[in-house]
């Protein structure tokens, strides 16, 4: 899927231009050169899908390039339920790219549904559940050897298998009620083809047929007629070698066999050791998910894309913004009045919302409850103590966090931030992890040089400076959410001091100090690099951070 990354920017570009420019026909029906624009940009993107063998996604684009033309040509409506159903469609696509780049898993019955809507409208019958089995043929089979066999013993060999394997066949043929007999001793010649065939391509289809054998014998499939005409099949490519010899092993079997072989292996209800390999070999079960996969899967591809997604982040981090310097104000002042914290429940519990509609419950639950003890605090039923408005901002941090990922991942985020599921404890984690390392180490670097600034200046309300509160909650923000909670903890005190001394007090610190607060950011640095996967003993630094912290506290 990496190729996709390389292309996928162009592509998001072509389906947002194709989307805008169908929006303007929405708008100026008359201006039919607008449709024609929209089938260019389909066309393109289809090419480039097609380099990238993404053959879901490119019956998807063919379909909507398709009912485009429909609906220029006049044969189908131009109504609002047409104009719904393409820009569904276009919404569809991206998100499903998204969730390929993602993920890295493929659920094409996932669109399969608004294929068959795009199809309906042009009067095409409805695409069958096999038409999206298109698992990776291009992957090696295990233990496969290299044999080699002059032409002449090559072709007498397969002429006596082809010989065992049509006895196998008639076998079946006179007792199709009781077959086992027959499929046994095409289970045989099947483990012997592999033998002679070694690791030249057909041998994936004499392995893959095993499996569907196997499952034939436990009772894991019903030997029925498509199944038979499969294993019928096989004939021709045994002849081939007998007629062609070693030229026959080094063509590439037919992909529409090898394709509807492991189709039938990726049904098979059997447990068998041959079958489950061929199911794990070829990721199969990612082919014919359950159907709570697909639903979940449908849904993400239904849901805003990365780019609307990012708008919405905007909003919902204006208000963490507002919330965050209200609370911030009323912990600087002499003598806070708790009734200024009283706007916060209503702007909490409206962001509480918006995160249950974004499917971030756990995130909304958490905002209700911080709202709920600012409104305690406001009404004087709970005192606001110190610990208690760290615990309400270490809760706001924690969420705010969480919404930055949705700005990464979009709704792909979703699945993996449910209440009974950790981010951090997820694969999917790893892909945008190097990505919010180098994202905080430059918010350290930038740290660091307003505070070289100050110390060469002396300037207290230098907008750099006065931005390094902010920038370290940001790092304290992605350590907390990646569950590195020891090391938030160290940079909440060297947080809380550099807004004291440095801000507040607008004071140069002594040297020892100065020393230890350069190794404490210095610390978290190396320590940020061992996320990114350097070798460094991680507890080590936070230990040294945590001796080098007791120096800066020291009066």
């Amino acid at each position: 899927m990496k190729a996709l990354t390389w292309l996928k920017t162009t592509i998001d570009d072509n389906l947002k231009q194709t989307r805008q420019t169908l929006e303007q026909f929405v708008e100026y029906p008359s201006e039919t050169t607008l449709l024609e624009q929209c089938i260019l940009w389909l066309h393109e993107t289809s090419g480039a899908l097609k380099v990238l063998e993404l053959e879901t996604a490119v019956l998807l684009v063919q379909e909507l390039e398709l009912c485009i033309k429909s609906l220029q040509a006049g044969s189908i409506e131009n109504n609002e339920t047409t104009y719904a159903l393409l820009m569904r469609a276009l919404i569809h696509l991206p998100n499903y790219l998204d969730h390929l780049a993602i993920v890295q898993r493929d659920i094409p019955l996932a669109l399969l549904p608004l294929l068959n809507e795009l199809r309906a409208y042009r009067s095409e019958t409805p695409l069958a559940a096999n038409h999206l089995f298109t698992p990776d043929l291009s992957i090696a089979i295990p233990h496969s050897k290299t044999v080699s066999l002059s032409n002449d013993k090559l072709k007498e060999y397969m002429q006596k298998m082809r010989v065992a394997y049509h006895k196998g066949l008639a076998t079946i043929v006179k007792t199709p009620k009781q077959p086992t007999e027959g499929l046994k001793f095409l289970h045989t010649v099947l483990q012997r083809l592999q033998q002679v065939t070694g690791n030249s391509p057909v041998s994936k289809v004499w392995w893959v047929t095993e499996a569907i054998v196997e499952a034939l014998l436990q009772k894991g499939l019903d030997i029925n007629k498509s199944v038979f005409n499969l294993l019928k099949q096989l004939d021709t490519l045994i002849n081939q070698i007998v007629q062609q010899g070693n030229t026959a092993l080094r063509a590439e079997p037919p992909k529409t066999l090898l394709t509807n072989l492991l189709y039938f292996a990726a049904y098979a209800r059997s447990n068998g050791t041959q079958i489950t390999a061929v199911k794990t070999t070829f990721q199969l079960n990612d082919y014919v998910p359950s159907e709570s996969r697909i639903a979940a899967a449908k849904l993400i591809f239904a849901g805003p894309d990365i780019e609307l997604m990012e708008q919405v982040v905007t909003l919902i981090k204006d208000d963490f913004v507002r919330v965050e310097e209200t609370l911030d104000i009323f912990n600087r002042a002499e003598e806070p009045s708790v009734t200024e914290l009283s706007p916060l429940v209503e702007k909490l519990n409206q962001m509480a919302n918006t995160l249950e509609l974004l499917g971030l419950t756990q995130q909304s639950q958490s905002m209700q409850t911080q709202a709920k003890l600012i409104l305690d605090i406001s009404e004087g039923v709970q005192i606001p103590e110190f610990s208690t408005l760290l615990e309400i901002a270490n809760a706001l941090l924690k969420i705010d966090a969480t919404v930055d990922m949705l700005a990464v991942q979009g709704v792909h985020a979703k699945q993996h931030l449910s209440p009974d599921t950790e981010f951090y404890h997820t694969p999917q984690f790893g892909i945008v992890l190097n990505e919010a390392v180098d994202f905080a180490t430059k918010e350290l670097a930038e740290i660091i040089q307003a505070l070289v600034t100050f110390l060469e200046t002396g300037i207290a309300d230098d907008e750099n400076l006065l931005k390094v509160p902010e920038r370290l909650k940001d790092v304290e923000g992605f350590l907390s959410i990646s569950s590195h909670e020891r090391a938030a903890q160290l940079l909440v005190q060297c947080h809380q001091y550099i807004e004291r001394v440095f801000i507040e007090e607008s004071t140069i610190p002594e040297e020892e100090k100065l020393q230890a607060l350069a190794d404490v950011l210095i610390g978290i640095e190396l320590y940020l690099d061992t996320l990114a996967g350097n070798p460094m003993e991680a507890e080590t630094l936070l230990s040294v951070i945590s001796e080098q912290l007791s120096v800066i506290s020291n009066q």
